[in-house]
């Protein structure tokens, strides 16, 4: 069977980790004994109409793009999955950023999303009712405890986690314009502090606004710059900072799925986010969350995560193609 890999879903630049796991997924689909086809390899500058059209069973991708963003990359994603759903093509893509908090950052070890058309809660991972061992294999990993939910006291803050406009899952909604709305809804409601902590890729410029927060609203600038390894160690300072947090407010971040997994109760303004299933959706319970059974969503979670040696060794695209009858 030929398999299609749309190259230019990640950026012309041809290096860098998304680059290389689509090299990565080509060895996988030649270990399972099929022909990968690497579209548009070295193809550069504007996008053309056509340049997305696939044309095989199954195809491979990375990311998303949100229906509102115009960017070139983002652009022939989102054209793709349009392209693919009305043939009737599946296409595999691919996206970090899960439990980074607790160590799944990028490197050799790092376990990448894997799905149907999205990385998000709108793409397939084909995963429902998933036996628990891949995530006891990933608690054992990153050391990731069975912390119930947490029950707060009254001085326990709420924190707000930001996106950056850019990133698709946002799909060009502004985060402090986003902030505000939910602001206005919780404000009224609860007296409890509220802290603001920007996207690492996004200080600065939360810095340079942070005049638009409400007096009351306390932001977390922290570290604006970062080198060699630092970001990462930003993104473990997570636990830290949620700790003794009430709750964590977000609109779909993959931070939610951290906060979850720690236990401390997680509302989300997007179903795109992949705490969907056991995050809160009503912001007017802010004091009086639910602490629904996250046992099977865990379950479910670990078969959404998969490492670099799956992907190159074949595993997760005979994996695809069996639960797709291929």
């Amino acid at each position: 069977m030929k398999v299609e890999i749309f190259r230019r879903t990640v950026k012309d630049r041809r290096r860098g980790a998304s680059y290389d796991l689509l090299k990565y997924m080509a060895e996988g689909i030649e270990a399972c004994g099929d022909e990968p086809i690497m579209v548009n390899e070295t193809k550069t500058g504007e996008w053309t109409k056509d340049e997305m059209e696939p044309t095989h069973p199954i195809g491979c991708m990375f990311g998303y793009g949100g229906s509102n963003q115009k960017h070139h990359t983002k652009g022939r994603r989102r054209d793709l999955v349009e392209r693919a759903k009305k043939k009737g093509i599946k296409i595999i893509t691919f996206d970090g950023g899960l439990l980074s908090s607790f160590g799944n950052v990028h490197g050799p070890k790092h376990h990448w999303r894997v799905s149907l058309f999205s990385p998000m809660n709108n793409g397939d991972f084909l995963s429902d009712n998933s036996p628990p061992d891949r995530w006891e294999a990933a608690k054992a990993r990153w050391n990731i405890k069975n912390d119930p939910w947490r029950k707060s006291d009254q001085e326990d803050p709420i924190m707000f986690v930001l996106q950056p406009k850019d990133n698709w899952s946002m799909n060009d909604l502004d985060p402090i314009e986003w902030f505000h709305g939910v602001y206005e809804k919780l404000r009224p409601i609860t007296d409890r502090k509220f802290i603001v902590r920007p996207h690492p890729n996004h200080v600065v410029n939360i810095e340079e606004r942070k005049n638009e927060f409400p007096e009351d609203v306390e932001v977390h600038i922290g570290q604006k710059y970062f080198q060699g390894d630092e970001k990462k160690y930003y993104r473990f300072h997570f636990q830290e900072a949620i700790a003794n947090c009430h709750a964590v407010v977000t609109h779909n971040s993959t931070a939610g799925v951290d906060s979850c997994v720690r236990g401390i109760p997680t509302f989300n303004t997007s179903d795109l986010a992949l705490s969907w299933p056991v995050a809160n959706k009503n912001l007017n319970n802010i004091e009086t969350p639910e602490y629904p059974d996250r046992t099977q969503w865990l379950n479910d979670l670990g078969y959404k995560l998969w490492s670099e040696k799956e992907i190159r060794d074949g595993t997760i695209f005979k994996r695809f193609k069996e639960k797709l009858g291929m």
